[in-house]
């Protein structure tokens, strides 16, 4: 029979509500869910809401539910500034840890509890969710393979509405600056992964456009316009450079009203791959693909002399369907690529007690490069990375 574990949660938010739990749902002859912590007070009407009455119980507090003895391993879901005392409390009760990005704006936290993995002999998966994706997986054998050379840079852009959540914006002191580490951590993930070096400088620029603006009294969100103000930057954009000179950039903004855009573009020697990450808008009546989802395609352009190199004849617009080498509308996945992945992969690792690919220890590289760029955008020069 196979071993069920039993899970407690910390932080039954939004995204407990919207990613977690489906995707835990679709894993029943994995996990339970045996206890639930969350301070406020609207929590419990909001689960109840969306699913019915809740089959685990609601813990008087968190260290009644890392105490707990019937559980197994703890799920972290409250905002950054909490992670750190969760985790080492939870490592210290023998417990593993599935704990929610960024894992803090600091990263002596995270040596912390790298340290404490290895006095208790537990571990900590970091909810790096596009790493158990599909298109990650693809990307990692076009990079990885060694059929078109190694990298030569990157670039990532996103611009999307604001995300209407209010803590995100406040109190960066604690929780990080909003656009840096709630998401910009993602692509610093990915950019760490494939770069073949660790980061050696950080160049950034941000700030706000709309966020906290006399002129402007709400704000275009996902599904409305909002209140929202806050300390975070509303757009920014960094330069990583790397030891073996590899370059990475990215734009990130909150500032676009429209449709969002996630589209990455890796320079390899031999090829060049350009990765849209979940399309939000309908497919052209013309497309030969039609969709229902959100789906996430990649595209590939070889160096293999059967492109016309002339300027009114760009080779990647439109890109052609024999460039298509990914298309996934994710189907299987609630609300994010990876998202029942990375439960699948927990649970493994828990039962066959190996260390996770999403780590403690590769987050620590991230988080570096997070609190670079923050401390760039702030004191508007470049930083230097010692790792």
């Amino acid at each position: 029979m196979k071993k069920i574990i039993n899970l407690g949660v910390a932080g039954a938010g939004a995204v407990f509500h919207h990613m977690h739990y489906p995707a835990l749902l679709k894993l029943a002859d994995k996990f339970r869910i045996v206890s639930v912590y969350d301070p406020s007070a609207g929590t419990k009407r909001e689960f109840r809401k969306l699913y019915g009455k809740e089959p685990f119980i609601f813990a008087g507090s968190g260290d009644e539910l890392l105490n707990n003895s019937d559980i197994d391993a703890i799920a972290i879901f409250t905002p950054t500034g909490t992670h750190t005392e969760y985790t080492l409390k939870a490592l210290k009760n023998r417990k593993n840890v599935f704990l929610e990005k960024p894992v803090s704006v600091d990263p002596g936290d995270v040596k912390k509890i790298i340290e404490a993995e290895k006095k208790t002999g537990k571990f900590v998966q970091v909810g790096m969710v596009l790493r158990y994706s599909s298109f990650y997986r693809q990307i990692s054998k076009l990079v990885n393979g060694g059929k078109y050379g190694k990298v030569l840079w990157m670039n990532w852009i996103e611009t999307r509405p604001f995300d209407p959540m209010q803590w995100r914006y406040v109190n960066t002191n604690r929780n990080g600056d909003a656009v840096i580490f709630d998401k910009a951590v993602h692509q610093f993930n990915l950019f760490n992964a494939f770069a073949g070096a660790k980061p050696a400088e950080v160049m950034a620029m941000g700030g706000q456009y709309l966020l906290n603006s006399i002129k402007s009294k709400k704000l275009r969100a996902f599904s409305s316009e909002v209140s929202l103000k806050g300390e975070s930057c509303d757009h920014f954009m960094a330069m990583i450079r790397y030891r073996n000179n590899v370059k990475a950039s990215i734009t990130v903004s909150y500032v676009s009203p429209h449709a969002r855009e996630s589209r990455w573009v890796i320079q390899l020697e031999k090829a060049k791959v350009i990765a849209h990450f979940e399309t939000f808008v309908n497919a052209a009546r013309s497309s030969r693909r039609k969709w229902n989802g959100n789906p996430s395609s990649i595209y590939l352009f070889k160096d293999d002399r059967n492109y016309p190199v002339v300027w009114k004849y760009p080779m990647s617009y439109p890109p052609q369907e024999k460039n298509l080498v990914f298309f996934d509308e994710y189907e299987d996945e609630p609300m994010h690529p990876g998202s029942t992945a990375q439960w699948a992969a927990f649970y493994d690792s828990c039962i066959k007690n190996t260390k996770p690919e999403s780590s403690a220890r590769v987050a620590l590289l991230d988080t570096i490069v997070a609190a670079a760029v923050t401390r760039s955008v702030k004191e508007h020069r470049s930083v230097k990375i010692s790792v």
